[in-house]
């Protein structure tokens, strides 16, 4: 049974992953924002996928600054998770530089490209209940988001997802494949 507790950190596991994501209504657009934490360090990564565009890519892997609750800050950017209401809302945000990237494989191979502010203001709302899964839960929802980028502000909304591990972490491919934003062969 999961509890209101469930959405935390758990204290003394090895690694603990939080994913969410969602796409436009007509999958023209997508996000994805996705922490895993290790102890003190932690692997960030956000993205933003348009029809025509490039991918717009966030990382920081194997980074320190991690403050209270999922709040990060490493030297050169700022990310906060905060669970509003357990299992019924999330709200996600950045600050940060992206890199704007032509193969979305590149996320995992070798994330190089033209380097871009970015600021994401992401509000993730349950359509549904969690649903428990080896290790932690997953859930569908709706996502809210404005991405502010260099030529203005983007604008998304449609259907999401979030996904909590705290048992077994897969590889950031498989989750960025499951959600879409990976072609299969890359997991």
């Amino acid at each position: 049974m999961l509890t209101e507790a469930d959405e935390r950190e758990h204290p003394g596991v090895a690694a603990e992953a939080w994913w969410w994501w969602g796409w436009a209504d007509d999958r023209a657009s997508g996000l994805f924002v996705g922490l895993v934490v290790r102890g003190r360090r932690l692997d960030y990564r956000a993205g933003l996928a348009r029809d025509g565009g490039q991918l717009l890519y966030v990382e920081e892997l194997d980074g320190i600054g991690r403050r209270a609750g999922l709040e990060v800050k490493p030297p050169v950017m700022w990310a906060g998770h905060d669970c509003t209401v357990p299992y019924r809302q999330w709200n996600l945000g950045n600050e940060a530089h992206g890199v704007l990237l032509d193969d979305p494989r590149s996320m995992i191979e070798r994330p190089y490209g033209e380097l871009t502010p970015v600021s994401f203001d992401v509000e993730w709302h349950a359509s549904s209940p969690p649903v428990e899964v080896d290790g932690g839960y997953e859930q569908p929802g709706e996502i809210d988001a404005v991405v502010e980028l260099r030529e203005g502000k983007f604008a998304l909304r449609g259907a999401g997802y979030r996904l909590h591990l705290w048992r077994t972490v897969p590889p950031a491919a498989e989750v960025l494949t499951r959600a879409g934003f990976l072609p299969p062969e890359s997991a």
